[in-house]
């Protein structure tokens, strides 16, 4: 999220006053501080919508505040002091939304202290005061917040504000994910189960399609969806290899899931193949990678194997970097210092290299009991990249959100029949950066982003109250 783009957040912005000094002050000095705090309303609004109560100068008022928060289903408050006032006055704004990240600005209007700063200019100048009076009661009482310090005539303030508030968008998104998940995990995959409990601490929401429903949903697309399906696949990526049949029955299980995603309003999911849902289900019978591949290019990322955490990562990087790859780390080169990245047959086809060609081939590594499915392989553009993996821990009731930047050197494995790179860790040799990402807790799938993103990740998993390991 970037100014300019559509908005998607709904911002709320707590600026607090202290009328004490009413009297020791110029007359308008009330006046100049709530423009101080207008003027951050603006600022905000390149941003996201704003819900801007006025200035809160009483407890009372911050109550007030806290219910158009409330109100308003904000995403984000952003606590931005326009002078010292007592901690209270913000604290009953929020202390009823205990699930809605906080920012706290320090927008300072000088850059530097004048020589002959005096009593009353201090007094107008007090917003440091105020932030860390406030701060000090959100660390008393555990509330995760980010803080942001620079100058209001800064170019930094925006930019620190644009990747912050990126990050709280995506956590947003997370909190309101619903997740659809068309199969269970393989047994004995430990890595990659997750609790009802563990979910609903970062508020994600599963919905469970079990062989019936996929079924069904499978039967009623008709003939006509998948012929104009199957028409602009062929057109538009190289299908030589796919004999119609299998073409065919694998568009029909694509249009299937789109039509579960929108049915069930999921902006995410999850499918395993390997049971009795997909492969072995006679009203299916086939694996769904190009189902993914296609709900994923097409804003609705899925992980395979059940992977419902990789799922929420995917679609994290899918929501900061407009791309997110399913894969997993096959297979290091020593010599060459880098780690094979590579799936079976998904992908996310808006990753792909912009000379790539998309090829569709029989997934006949998979079978099923009506043959293969439709696989998909491209080679990946070179250049910057961020591995991600997220994982519930067990131990401490909480997630882990791992990121590791680097570069995409090359793709060319094309006997892998899917997507793949050859990625090199900007933090080491590739043995010792695997072992931090091994002893960080990554799962063995991950997801791998155009760009580098660790700071913005870093700030997410704040935003969603978990923990950020950098390898």
């Amino acid at each position: 999220m970037v100014a300019g783009k559509e908005c998607r957040l709904r911002i709320g912005l707590l600026s607090v006053y202290f009328g004490l000094f009413d009297a020791a002050m110029p007359p308008e000095f009330r006046r100049d501080r709530t423009a101080f705090a207008e003027a951050m309303r603006g600022r905000l609004g390149r941003f996201g919508s704003v819900v801007y109560p006025g200035v809160v100068d009483s407890d009372d008022t911050g109550r007030e505040a806290g219910r158009l928060f409330a109100e308003a289903a904000v995403d984000v408050i952003v606590f931005a002091p326009t002078m010292a006032a007592p901690p209270s006055y913000g604290w009953e704004a929020i202390r009823d939304l205990p699930n809605v990240p906080l920012v706290a600005v320090g927008a300072q209007e000088l850059d530097e202290v004048p020589d002959d700063y005096a009593t009353e200019e201090a007094t107008r100048r007090s917003l440091p005061v105020g932030l860390v009076m406030f701060t000090n009661v959100l660390v008393r009482e555990g509330r995760p917040f980010t803080t942001l310090i620079s100058s209001v005539g800064s170019d930094d303030l925006d930019a620190s504000l644009a990747e912050t508030l990126r990050a709280v968008d995506a956590a947003a998104m997370v909190r309101n994910t619903r997740m659809l998940a068309i199969g269970a995990p393989i047994s004995g995959y430990l890595d990659v189960e997750v609790s009802q409990g563990e979910l609903q601490k970062v508020g994600v929401e599963v919905i469970d399609i079990d062989a019936d429903g996929i079924g069904r949903a499978f039967e009623a697309v008709n003939g006509t969806a998948v012929d104009r399906l199957v028409a602009d696949l062929r057109e538009g990526f190289d299908a030589t290899a796919v004999d119609d049949a299998t073409l065919e029955r694998s568009a029909r299980l694509a249009i299937a899931m789109d039509r579960l995603c929108v049915q069930h309003g999921a902006n995410a999911g999850a499918v395993n193949c390997h049971g009795d849902v997909l492969r072995w289900n006679d009203r299916v019978g086939i694996t769904a990678c190009l189902g993914v591949a296609l709900c994923t290019r097409d804003g609705t990322p899925f992980a395979c194997t059940g992977d419902i955490p990789t799922g929420i990562a995917l679609a994290i990087g899918k929501r900061l970097a407009g791309s997110a790859l399913y894969c997993e780390l096959y297979q290091m080169d020593f010599p060459g210092d880098w780690i094979l990245l590579a799936n079976g047959g998904e992908g996310d086809l808006s990753i792909r290299a912009p000379s790539a060609t998309v090829r569709l081939l029989p997934e006949d590594h998979y079978m099923g009991n009506h043959g293969p499915g439709t696989a998909v392989a491209f080679e990946l553009p070179r250049g910057p990249a961020t591995l991600i993996s997220l994982t519930p821990v067990n131990h401490t009731g909480g997630w882990v959100l791992v990121g590791a930047e680097g570069r995409i050197l090359d793709s060319k494995h094309h006997g892998m029949e899917g997507p793949n790179a050859m990625f090199r860790f900007d933090s080491g040799n590739v043995a010792g950066a695997y072992a931090l990402w091994c002893e960080a807790g990554a799962t063995h799938h991950a997801g791998v982003l155009p760009g580098h993103h660790g700071d913005v990740l870093r700030r997410t998993a704040e935003a969603l109250g978990i923990e950020y390991a950098a390898v």
